[in-house]
């Protein structure tokens, strides 16, 4: 028998059993939340762990005790208003877990900044993208939202970040989110490049989808760290312009989210 992506597509118009909020209560009677020594209304997501330890060292960062995947840490020069999550892994699934609680919590502007393939042969290594929609070939988002939703970011926290980018930005457009890295195909690659995509991650659709439902704004943007072709794979992850990238692109995202809303 066939099986779609819900398995029960009547799950939209039905209640959670699970709820973030519930989930907070249960870390707040553990201690592992406190609810009131906490006052962020943004995070920012960081996927490279490199990234995040390079952070931790150069920024004025205060741990945060938040019982979800990963660390977090407030930054000092947003008043705790500004949360940095890392070291929280990969991928749609772990993304949306983090969003949601942090979200719950009382965030309501998420950064993802992040990492990803070029399939465009014109892409270089170390190339900022601001992501303006993604393709949702995750399963992920998919119990969020209906198959024909087109997900995408908001529009001005999109537009803030592109702002503080400023020249650094390398271009715009659409990545193509794929839970199976290791399951990516020419075919797919041809028909998504031929379509326009700029890129493959792993994280994008399913975040959208997630801030669309909990009425959040997000924005990301990417750096290529690698390049997919019908050749092959080429990493690029440790190269000198990645790393650059990954630094800036955090930057930038401070600085938009310490300007007014």
């Amino acid at each position: 028998m066939a099986v779609t992506v819900p398995a029960v597509p009547q799950k939209y118009s039905s209640t959670d059993i699970i709820t973030a909020q519930a989930v907070l209560d249960d870390w707040t009677v553990q201690n592992r939340f406190d609810p009131a020594t906490w006052n962020a209304e943004a995070a920012i997501l960081v996927y490279d762990r490199s990234l995040h330890n390079r952070l931790l060292k150069l920024d004025d960062l205060r741990a945060l005790n938040f019982g979800a995947p990963g660390s977090y840490h407030s930054i000092a020069a947003t008043n705790g208003r500004v949360v940095l999550a890392g070291d929280f892994g990969i991928g749609a699934p772990v993304a949306a877990v983090v969003a949601e609680t942090l979200i719950a919590s009382g965030v309501t502007q998420i950064l993802s900044i992040g990492t990803a393939g070029g399939i465009q042969t014109d892409l270089v290594p170390g190339q900022i993208i601001s992501i303006h929609g993604a393709i949702r070939d995750d399963g992920t988002s998919h119990h969020y939202l209906p198959a024909d939703v087109v997900v995408g970011p908001d529009p001005k926290l999109t537009a803030r970040l592109e702002a503080s980018l400023g020249d650094a930005l390398g271009g715009r457009g659409s990545v193509w989110t794929t839970d199976a890295p290791f399951r990516e195909t020419i075919e797919e690659l041809r028909f998504h490049r031929d379509a326009g995509v700029l890129a493959v991650e792993m994280e994008a659709a399913a975040l959208m989808a997630v801030c669309e439902l909990r009425d959040a704004a997000f924005a990301s943007a990417v750096c290529i760290s690698d390049i997919l072709s019908e050749q092959g794979w080429k990493a690029l992850f440790s190269e000198a312009p990645v790393r650059e990238a990954l630094l800036i692109m955090y930057n930038a995202a401070v600085t938009t989210l310490m300007e007014a809303r």
